[in-house]
């Protein structure tokens, strides 16, 4: 009986350890938002090493655009192993962008190059 319930307790706690890593919609968007507000270390969270090269470049350059009023309407994910798309649109435009994401050590990272 001990072993069944010590065997219960760390299959939850192994449930719970799960659900709380975000899902790929819940890191696009954090992403997103932190590069429409200027916040590239921010935004670095959320990405693959060579994206946040890309970002540190855009920055350096004054390519990054702040939109403090950006909204993300995030329409759906497509997850597959450990790559991941979700589909959104942007403040009120109709157009359907998609962003790419990548499963490294267990984390969702926004991929905008393919790169790790």
């Amino acid at each position: 009986m001990k072993k069944f319930v010590i065997l219960m307790l760390s299959a939850l706690l192994s449930m719970l350890l799960v659900s709380c890593a975000d899902s790929p919609s819940v890191v696009a968007e954090k992403f997103a938002q932190a590069v429409a507000s200027g916040q590239v270390e921010e935004a670095k969270k959320y990405c693959t090493e060579s994206t946040g090269k890309m970002l540190d470049m855009s920055a350096a350059l004054g390519g990054l655009n702040e939109n403090p009023n950006y909204k993300m309407n995030i329409l759906r994910d497509s997850v597959v192993d450990n790559l991941a798309y979700v589909f959104f649109t942007e403040d009120d435009s109709t157009s359907v962008q998609v962003m790419k994401l990548n499963k490294i050590d267990g984390e969702w990272k926004v991929s905008m190059n393919g790169g790790k």
